[in-house]
Order: C-alpha cells, then sequence, then structure tokens
C-alpha cells in the first residue's frame, strides 16, 4: 500500500492541476472563438460573392460559366435551380446537397439560408438566396482550411497546455517548498523536544500570516512547557529540602523510641511521642502546602465574577476553625465585585488570616477589609490588618518567597509557604500582594487585583 504524498507534492499536484484546467478551459474557448470568426469571415465572403453578378444567370449561361466564377483561388461552388424546377451546376462543379432550408428559400419561406454541409468532398459553408428571375442559387466554399487553421492552432494550445502545466508544477513546487519551510522548522523543533526533552529552543518567525502564528503559537506553547517543567523542579527541590528536617527529627524519635523505649521513664516517652505527634502536624501542613503552592501554579480554575464578601465571609469561617482563640472581623461597607478564580482566591485569604492569628496573641483580633481603589481604573482590595510586631522594610518584599520566615517566627511551627501561595494567588489575577506598617502597630497585608 502506497503512503500518501507528502504537502509538498499534494501542492504540487494541486498548482499543476489548476493550471492545466484553466488553460484546457481558456484553450477551448480560444478554439471555439477562432472557428466562430473563421466561419464568420467565410460568410461574408459567400455574401460579397452573392452581391454580384450572379443574380442575372439565366439557364443557358449557368451551364457554360467557370466553378469558381470570382476566384479560382476561393473553392467556391455554385448551384443554381429555376422555377422550372431545372437545377444548374457549372461545368467541372460538384452538385451540392439540397436540404429543407434550400426548400424553405426557393419556396419563399426565407430569404436566405447560411448552413455548414458535410459531403464526400468535405464541409462546406453554403449560403442560399433568391435571385431576381425566382431563380434559387446555393454559392458553397470548402471548410478545408478553415479546419486546418484550428487543428494547427489547437495543437499549438495542446503543446502549450503542456509546457504550462510543467511550469506550474515546477514553480508550485517552489513555492510549496518555500512556504512550508517554517512547518519543516517547526517539525524539527517538535522531534527535537520529542527526542531531548529540550524546551529552550524556539523557532524562529517572522510576519504575520498563519505560519508565523503557528510557529508563535509553538513557542508560547514551549514557553508554557518551560515554565511548567520549571516548577516541577522546584517544586520538587523544595519538598526534598522542607521534608528532609522533618523526616529527620521524626526518625530520630523513633529510633529512640525502639532501641531505648524499654530504658524510658514514661515522661520521657510521653514526650517523645508528643513531639512525633507535632512532627506529623507540621509534616502534614508542608505537604499540603507544598500541594497548595503546585496548585496554584497549574490550576485550571474558570475565572468567575463573584462577590468578595461571599469569599470574605467563607474564609473567616475557615480560619476561625484553625485558631478558634482568635477573633476575625469582616469590614465590607459595599459590595465587591471581581471576575476570580473563586477557590484559588479564597486560600490566599485563608492563608492571610491564619498567618496573621498563628504569630499573634492569643485573643487579639484580626481584621479582613474589602473595599474598592479610586480612581477610573478600579481595584479590588483584600487587606488583613493584624497587631503583631512591625515586619521591617527590608524583609517586607522577602516574606513572599517560599520557605522564607523571620528570624522572630523560627519558633512558631509552619512551612514558610503560606504568603508564597498568597502572592502566587495574586499574580494569577494579574494583581499584586504587598505588606505595609499598620497605623498604631501592627501590618497591613493586602491583595491588589483588577475589579469589575
Amino acid at each position: 500500500m502506497t503512503g500518501r504524498p507528502s504537502l509538498t507534492n499534494r501542492l504540487t499536484i494541486i498548482a499543476a492541476a489548476a493550471v492545466t484546467v484553466v488553460a484546457v478551459a481558456v484553450g477551448i474557448l480560444a478554439l471555439l472563438a477562432l472557428h466562430q470568426t473563421l466561419i464568420s469571415q467565410t460568410d461574408r465572403e459567400l455574401q460579397a460573392i452573392a452581391a454580384g453578378p450572379l443574380s442575372d444567370l439565366t439557364p443557358a449561361t449557368a451551364a457554360n460559366i467557370p466553378p469558381n466564377p470570382l476566384d479560382a483561388q476561393q473553392d467556391v461552388r455554385m448551384q443554381i435551380r429555376f422555377p422550372t424546377g431545372t437545377i444548374t451546376v457549372p461545368r467541372a462543379s460538384t452538385p451540392l446537397p439540397w436540404t429543407a432550408d434550400d426548400e424553405a428559400v426557393a419556396s419563399g419561406a426565407r430569404a436566405r439560408s447560411t448552413y455548414t454541409a458535410d459531403t464526400d468532398q468535405g464541409r462546406f459553408r453554403v449560403l442560399t438566396f433568391t435571385g431576381p428571375h425566382g431563380q434559387t442559387i446555393q454559392l458553397a466554399r470548402s471548410l478545408a482550411s478553415a479546419d486546418a487553421t484550428v487543428q494547427r492552432f489547437g495543437t499549438l494550445i495542446a503543446a502549450l497546455i503542456v509546457a504550462a502545466a510543467a511550469v506550474a508544477a515546477v514553480a508550485g513546487r517552489f513555492v510549496a517548498r518555500a512556504g512550508l519551510r517554517p512547518v519543516g522548522q517547526l517539525t524539527a523543533a517538535a522531534t527535537h523536544v520529542a527526542e531531548t526533552r529540550d524546551l529552550s529552543s524556539p523557532i524562529p518567525t517572522a510576519g504575520h500570516d498563519e505560519i508565523a502564528r503557528l510557529g508563535q503559537a509553538f513557542n508560547h506553547m514551549l514557553t508554557r512547557l518551560g515554565d511548567a517543567q520549571q516548577q516541577q523542579r522546584d517544586l520538587i527541590e523544595d519538598a526534598a529540602h522542607e521534608l528532609r528536617t522533618p523526616m529527620a527529627s521524626m526518625r530520630t524519635n523513633v529510633e529512640v523510641l525502639i532501641h531505648a523505649g524499654d530504658r524510658l521513664t514514661d515522661g520521657d516517652r510521653t514526650a517523645l511521642l508528643s513531639d512525633l505527634d507535632l512532627q506529623s502536624v507540621e509534616l502534614a501542613d508542608l505537604v499540603a502546602n507544598l500541594v497548595d503552592l503546585a496548585r496554584s501554579r497549574t490550576t485550571d480554575e474558570p475565572m468567575t465574577a463573584v462577590d468578595l464578601t461571599e469569599l470574605g465571609e467563607s474564609a473567616i469561617s475557615l480560619a476561625e476553625a484553625h485558631f478558634p482563640q482568635t477573633r476575625f472581623r469582616l469590614h465590607a461597607p459595599d459590595t465587591v465585585t471581581a471576575r476570580v478564580r473563586p477557590a484559588t482566591l479564597q486560600r490566599a485569604m485563608v492563608n492571610l488570616l491564619d498567618n496573621a492569628a498563628k504569630f499573634g496573641a492569643v485573643g487579639q483580633t484580626v481584621e479582613l477589609h474589602l473595599s474598592t481603589g479610586p480612581g477610573a481604573s478600579r481595584t479590588a482590595h483584600i487587606s488583613v490588618l493584624d497587631r503583631n510586631p512591625v515586619i521591617p522594610a527590608d524583609e517586607r518584599e522577602r516574606v513572599f518567597h517560599r520557605f522564607h520566615r523571620l528570624d522572630t517566627s523560627r519558633a512558631v511551627a509552619g512551612s514558610g509557604l503560606g504568603l508564597a501561595i498568597v502572592a502566587q494567588a495574586a499574580a494569577a489575577h494579574n494583581g499584586t500582594a504587598t505588606v505595609t506598617p499598620r497605623p498604631g502597630g501592627g501590618n497591613r497585608f493586602q491583595i491588589a487585583i483588577p475589579a469589575t
């Protein structure tokens, strides 16, 4: 079974076929036009002969005139039928057929008739008309010369069609190769990626046509795949780095219980088990945050227009379950709507509330403010206010980095990923995450995103 022709070959065949079809159509029209022109020319010549002295012929004089009364080179035949029924053919001439058209002229039904007749001597163009004495005169001229001219012209056109098809095939192949060169580059790039998994080799693009847009889309896909691959590496490296310490600590405590369990006092054993329980909680929290961080990077959650007040109420409910000894207050004086990924943004709100409660005093009040910024470009502000120690100016940007923790917060259990998830969620909504000092002491963590 033969394979399907390549795209280049298919385009070459299409180009050659299209040119051939057009050339054949033009050739046929040209042949028809030439044939009609020659017929019209013959008719005019016959009419010119008919306008001469032939109309005065009588039966006595008609038999003695030569077969070509005007020009021996014109190959004109003549036949005369008189009202008496006598048919006279000039000497050395050939009798012409008598048709219904001729009979119509002889009977007076028609003034004249012009038609093409096929005889044993070839094709003739016949003009039949009535003379002044009632005689019916037939003039006929051979179409052999006209037919030969049409045949020679047809042979020439056929040769030109073959030449045009060949030129079209060569030109079509050249144009197809030039036009499909970016497709070849795209194929080579895709093959390179498949074989090497190297996503850092975009293909060159130029222009704004379909091929260029295809290349740009492919390069965009490579960039997205490269980002996803880098995020995967970062996640694996971060997980390996952060899991090493709690896993080592848990392993040490387990080994102590295994090898020295019978020598431990009840108090020591209880302390070790409490440490293991705390470490397992920290480990679970770390894994959950790593999963949240990875999910927020690659989420396919659709954007939806929502009232941020509803998200804020849900976030406070979750934070109250995490920190029941902290009071949470929602301040939303008006409706604030925005197109967001609800689950992603709610997770960021919960992280801000949890962060404020985790590092604050027991019983403090954490406030969640929702508002719309002034100006023509509407911006939704999600602010969490606490009374915790003010974050130093040189740390206000770094606190949103993965696993970055302030020296004052190292005594508190945590993964160092909560604020990184907040920053990533803000970026996913074309927004920003910042922290500034709160008047009267404390911090204001704020997410600013476009509002609707």
